[in-house]
């Protein structure tokens, strides 16, 4: 039927065994059953390197505190993301980093060290971070061109 299912149970008549189905459009179903994604735990801050590698997974956490002002992050990978994205695809990455002051934010990225234009959720980048607590930056990336991208970036501060 032009899909391919992944069952438990050890039945394929019943369809309460289904765990995951690829569509023949190319959709991916998951029934009942929790999504499990990965957070690499990196314990250099940012404010040194601020290379955020997605060989590590989409989801990074910086156990040490994000210092100085103004801070760029650079999304990048082993192949490239420009290389390994087609036009029209899009990648959500979120950077989850311990705080101190107010002063330390980040404020742009650029992708492959090529610099982007973002587009902040509120209407313009940061200029503080949280006091205390951990900082959450979430961009979501749409490739439009070769190495041109829509960046939509949000910042959530946790105090």
């Amino acid at each position: 039927a032009n899909t391919l299912t992944v069952h438990t149970g050890g039945g394929f008549d019943s369809s309460t065994n289904e765990r995951l189905r690829f569509t023949s459009t190319g959709g991916i179903t998951l029934t009942n059953g929790e999504l499990v994604e990965k957070c690499y735990i990196n314990s250099t801050a940012w404010s040194t390197n601020g290379d955020i590698n997605l060989d590590n997974g989409m989801v990074q956490y910086n156990s040490a505190n994000l210092a100085g002002t103004n801070n760029t992050l650079n999304i990048t990978s082993s192949t490239g993301i420009n290389t390994s994205m087609a036009t029209g695809d899009m990648i959500s990455v979120t950077c989850i980093t311990a705080v101190n002051a107010t002063t330390a934010y980040v404020n742009h990225i650029t992708i492959d060290h090529i610099a982007v234009t973002e587009n902040w959720v509120g209407g313009s980048a940061p200029t503080d971070g949280g006091g205390s607590g951990l900082d959450t930056y979430a961009f979501n990336i749409i490739k439009t061109g070769s190495a041109a991208w829509k960046v939509i970036a949000n910042q959530v501060k946790t105090s």
